[in-house]
């Protein structure tokens, strides 16, 4: 398997990564409490259970952000970017974490 770019969206990894990467650094110094207060204003809507928090923090988290065709989502060791073949976990804050699993 080569490492190398096979399309625009592959040079985008980077600036995409680093974009969501600001955004969690952003949260991770808030409370629980604060970071649901943030998810409700970026979802415009206050999530009911847990796949709906996770929806809305997904959506709040790159609200915003160009993605150029890489998709968002949570993975079991934190948060997913994949596109085709490639993927990359960034690691999600405690806080946010708690306020996912709550």
């Amino acid at each position: 398997m080569s490492t190398r770019p096979h399309d625009l969206a592959d040079l985008y990894l980077a600036p995409v990564a680093l974009d969501v990467d600001h955004h969690l650094e952003e949260l991770s110094g808030l409370s629980v409490e604060e970071v649901r207060y943030r998810v409700i204003l970026g979802a415009d809507r206050e999530p009911r259970n847990a796949r709906e928090r996770e929806e809305a923090w997904l959506e709040t988290l790159t609200r915003g952000l160009d993605l150029h065709g890489w998709q968002v989502s949570r993975h079991p060791r934190g948060l997913l970017l994949a596109h085709d073949a490639y993927a990359l976990v960034l690691g999600i804050p405690a806080n946010v974490v708690s306020y996912l699993d709550a």
